[in-house]
């Protein structure tokens, strides 16, 4: 009785030490397996940030002495090397009235820019401080793009005849559209 009562203590701790250890082995691989993630996404922003090829979609706004407003619709910035592409809202007070109030292109922040100036720099928060200055938009004069190491970004807008804006979002790859075939 003695014989099978210490061999069942033995198998006991031989199978709980054999679970600690692959217990120990899963957490490691995990770890690396984030670590690995961390480190792609950096790299993937990275890349997308020095070849100015990426797309900024805005999810909130966050216009001067109002609340947060939650963005449901596709507001975006499409950065590239020849052109910027702007879609987004505006909220908050204009200095001069639009023309024409109910066109989306006077009342928020809607424009190609094909003559644009594009700093990045890295930042000191470890991530980058991207500027973006069009010259050929009448309103809006500089984008502020701070863009973190894991690609989530805040973009300020300072315009002519307008406060200040800035949107809370993520930055993304700009994957050429293909041409539907005839």
């Amino acid at each position: 009785m003695k014989s099978i009562y210490s061999f069942s203590i033995r198998a006991i701790l031989l199978i709980s030490l054999l679970f600690n250890a692959y217990n120990k082995v899963q957490a490691q691989a995990q770890q690396n397996t984030r670590a690995q993630k961390k480190q792609q996404k950096l790299d993937a922003v990275k890349k997308m940030v020095n070849n100015q090829n990426y797309i900024f979609m805005a999810e909130r706004a966050n216009p001067l002495g109002w609340g947060t407003i939650n963005l449901n619709y596709n507001y975006n910035v499409v950065v590239s090397k020849d052109s910027v592409d702007s879609y987004l809202p505006y909220f908050g007070r204009a200095y001069v009235a639009p023309i024409n109030p109910v066109d989306p292109k006077e009342t928020g922040i809607q424009f190609k820019s094909k003559n644009f100036d594009y700093n990045s720099v890295l930042s000191k928060r470890s991530g980058w401080e991207v500027i973006i200055v069009p010259h050929d938009v009448k309103e809006t004069r500089k984008f502020i793009l701070d863009i973190s190491e894991a690609g989530y970004a805040t973009l300020s807008v300072t315009s002519e005849n307008r406060q200040s804006i800035s949107f809370d979002g993520y930055i993304t790859e700009n994957v050429p559209k293909k041409k539907k075939a005839s």
